[in-house]
């Protein structure tokens, strides 16, 4: 079960992003590249916190000791990508393993209801948007992803677009912060787990 990021807690600075499982291959006879995309891409963050004062040092410490290195998860926050419009109470309809589209409903109809950029969560994993999305005139919407859904997502399951989050291990065991005096500081890096 994954551990609910402290709300205390916000990094100065961060690093996010994807990686992908792509390879790729050049000919040594005519130096064409051949490249494939296989499932398993993630995010990864590296969190920075430049002024810690001595409670919020506390709160990240316990944390990163909840965690136990790499061997816990936590609920990471998308912190720059939160959505403040109010669009319903959207629910998967499908949203199938391997898929980059999947369908929801129970959303504004006939709305421009996400945006290319959004973040949304659903069934524990993160997804951007790539492209706008308008729904239809029963408040159904097609949403194209960034990268293959993992797992089938259930229907019915909930949409988290206000608060989108990843699931996120440590990248590695490392738990260390720099002390001075008055302040602290930190900084470390995560990957999604699966």
């Amino acid at each position: 079960m994954a551990i609910d990021w402290p709300a205390d807690l916000r990094p100065t600075g961060m690093t996010w992003g994807m990686d992908y499982n792509n390879r790729s291959f050049t000919s040594t006879l005519s130096n064409a590249q051949q490249v494939v995309s296989y499932p398993g891409a993630y995010w990864q963050c590296q969190l920075t916190f430049g002024v810690l004062t001595r409670p919020q040092e506390r709160i990240l410490t316990s944390l990163l000791g909840a965690l136990q290195g790499m061997a816990g998860t936590v609920k990471m926050p998308a912190f720059a990508r939160r959505k403040g419009n109010d669009i319903g109470n959207p629910l998967v309809v499908t949203a199938g393993a391997q898929a980059s589209t999947m369908q929801l409903k129970g959303v504004t109809p006939s709305a421009k209801v996400f945006s290319l950029g959004d973040y949304i969560t659903a069934g524990d994993q993160l997804f951007e948007v790539i492209q706008d999305a308008m729904s239809d005139s029963g408040g159904n919407v097609s949403v194209r992803v960034n990268k293959r859904i993992r797992t089938t997502i259930p229907a019915n399951s909930p949409v988290e677009y206000r608060n989108p989050y990843a699931i996120m291990r440590r990248a590695d065991g490392n738990n260390q912060i720099t002390s001075q005096p008055v302040i602290s500081n930190a900084s470390m890096s995560f990957r999604e787990a699966f």
